[in-house]
């Protein structure tokens, strides 16, 4: 039984030990954007559509802070990663909009692999 408890320390000291913060500060804001060769008003995600890339490796921590400076709330959903429910991003059902001039941040540990994507779970923000 004792050999049990020290392999479960170990284990837990050795996954500890290899993962690692990965951060990532995003700016949602309206930006114009000509993509028609009209100029519109668009939300946009450090001054992009769509957002930018975010690279992480199974076993880190996900912490992405997005700063909101637009006159609506918005939100983020993740799809696919496995989440706490507090950090799912589904306004007014499990996870606070992102208000007007403020921030939000996901801490979140990745226990899984792949591709997967994030949007905005507000309104007509899709």
């Amino acid at each position: 039984m004792k050999k049990k408890w020290v392999m479960l320390l170990f284990l837990l000291i050795f996954s500890f030990s290899y993962s690692k913060l990965v951060e990532y500060e995003i700016d949602i804001a309206y930006t114009e954007v000509n993509f028609t060769g009209n100029t519109v008003k668009a939300m946009t995600l450090n001054g992009g559509i769509p957002g930018p890339t975010l690279e992480f490796t199974e076993g880190d921590i996900l912490r992405v802070t997005f700063n909101n400076h637009m006159d609506v709330e918005t939100s983020i959903h993740w799809h696919g990663l496995l989440v706490p429910n507090d950090q799912d991003g589904v306004p007014y059902l499990n996870t606070p909009p992102i208000l007007p001039g403020t921030s939000f941040t996901y801490e979140i540990p990745l226990i899984q692999s792949g591709t997967y994507w994030y949007h905005s779970h507000t309104g007509l923000q899709e």
